[in-house]
């Protein structure tokens, strides 16, 4: 069962720490928010931001293509999953 009060905790901290560019403190946070609340696609976009932010685009990707799973209607989403596609070079998927 999710917690979402423990995972909006560990979301304001990991905001906190983007938000000074400590990227992989940022990580730790939103993947602790995750383990709260899987169901949120915000904690997927903000940590594919962290790794996209860090150069690690296939994990930027990888939050990115969840977060569309989880909120495809969210267009944030397709700027996250798009941006990783752009800068691993899959052009075509990026459309």
């Amino acid at each position: 069962m999710a917690d979402k009060a423990k995972a909006a905790e560990c979301k304001v901290r990991g905001n906190t720490a983007f938000q000074a560019k400590d990227y992989p403190e940022a990580i730790k946070h939103f993947t602790e928010a995750i383990s709260h609340d899987p169901t949120d696609h915000v904690f997927f976009s903000n940590r594919s931001a962290c790794y996209a932010s860090l150069e690690k685009y296939a994990e930027a990707l990888a939050d990115g293509a969840e977060c569309v799973r989880l909120k495809p209607e969210w267009p944030k989403g397709y700027t996250r999953k798009g941006l990783a596609e752009h800068f691993l070079q899959k052009y075509d998927d990026a459309i």
